[in-house]
């Protein structure tokens, strides 16, 4: 059992300095890799001379003192969770009202009383024969009692 253990912890080390070398190597090669570093510079730029500039003599890293402070209007991480889970919340409700089986062609008379009630509130009605033939007659008796204004002279 002792001879395992010692077969393990060899290539156990043997497999952390493979890993490390292979990181170094990798982090060797970060300028060689980032993107841009290779590309020509078109020379008809306006910004031509600056970009060589720049390349030239690279400016400092960014350290963590350079990164701003966190505005005072950013959602907290409550505020984002009440909003994710109202709009999952929207969302299964979107996805049941719009499912297969919500809606039918059958019991159309009930739908349709419904739609009449709510589209005329005050139940609203439009006249009938009778009622526009009482007021024609209440028109022409009241035009047959005025008396035309004197004409100006």
């Amino acid at each position: 059992m002792n001879g395992d253990a010692r077969t393990f912890w060899r290539t156990a080390r043997l497999t952390l300095l493979a890993g490390a070398a292979t990181g170094l190597t990798a982090c060797a090669d970060l300028p060689r890799l980032e993107p841009g570093a290779s590309a020509r510079i078109d020379p008809k730029s306006p910004a031509a001379a600056e970009v060589a500039k720049a390349i030239q003599e690279p400016g400092p890293w960014p350290t963590f003192a350079g990164i701003p402070q966190v505005p005072d209007d950013v959602r907290s991480s409550a505020a984002w969770r009440e909003a994710v889970q109202d709009q999952e919340a929207e969302g299964v409700y979107t996805t049941r009202m719009a499912a297969p089986d919500t809606w039918s062609l059958t019991d159309t008379e009930s739908f349709e009383a419904l739609a009449r009630a709510e589209a005329n509130p005050l139940g609203l009605t439009p006249p009938t024969a009778a009622e526009m033939a009482e007021s024609e007659a209440f028109a022409r008796a009241l035009r047959k009692r005025a008396t035309p204004p004197p004409s100006p002279r």
